[in-house]
């Protein structure tokens, strides 16, 4: 049998048969609101109007405003940030408005939940998992930027944060944490979860990190009138 490449050498260009003519599809140019709302995603924010200058303070949130809008500005030297308190107090806003500010100064942070870090780390256990537990872990062990909204979770789960936040604070990452758990137990109800005293400490840190308590008012239940 003749060797492939004589059989081309030896037919005219009139006896080759073309294959089929590959068409590359155009690009598409997508619309400035296209490209707000690709933006919008890819930073893991519900509105890109969730900025520091739409966020509208109310007594106790003063002190929470002001550590997220210093270390969205890169001019501290600390690099951590654990905001908790009660629920509906606009950490959530200012999680977002730190992933807006830090991207118009050319930096990226996606903003992501507690829920959706430890699901993705649960899916790695299974033998299929095209990544390893361990794997994943590293990288957010050591992603430069991390915000981390709405922590909360089991004893296994807020293992696995343990070890990513003592990996961030060893290596003064930039780290933003929030919570509506208390940093202690309650006496009065033991068996109400908190956030470990091992993460906690990390915090307590002035030289490398901030602790916050938000005391502001539930914004839901303000503009209810209640």
């Amino acid at each position: 049998m003749e060797h492939i490449g004589k059989v081309l050498q030896n037919l005219s260009p009139g006896q080759i048969t073309p294959g089929p003519k590959i068409i590359e599809p155009e690009p598409v140019e997508l619309s400035p609101e296209e490209k707000r709302e690709e933006l919008r995603k890819s930073l893991g924010v519900s509105s890109l109007e969730n900025t520091f200058e739409n966020f509208k303070p109310v007594p106790g949130t003063e002190k929470a405003l002001a550590a997220f809008k210093a270390i969205a500005s890169g001019q501290t030297d600390w690099k951590m940030l654990l905001v908790y308190g009660g629920v509906g107090n606009g950490k959530t806003h200012l999680c977002e408005a730190t992933a807006i500010a830090l991207y118009k100064r050319g930096l990226f942070c996606r903003v992501l939940t507690m829920d959706r870090i430890m699901w993705a780390l649960k899916e790695c256990i299974g033998s299929d998992s095209h990544i390893s537990l361990e794997e994943l872990q590293r990288n957010y062990c050591y992603a430069e930027r991390l915000i981390l909204d709405d922590v909360t979770g089991t004893e296994w789960e807020f293992e696995q944060l343990e070890k990513i936040i003592r990996a961030r604070y060893r290596e003064h990452l930039f780290t933003i944490l929030t919570s509506n758990l208390d940093i202690k137990p309650d006496p009065k109800n033991p068996s109400r979860p908190f956030i470990s005293e091992r993460i906690v400490s990390r915090f307590r840190d002035p030289d490398i990190a901030m602790l916050i308590l938000n005391q502001g008012a539930d914004y839901r239940r303000l503009k209810g009138g209640s």
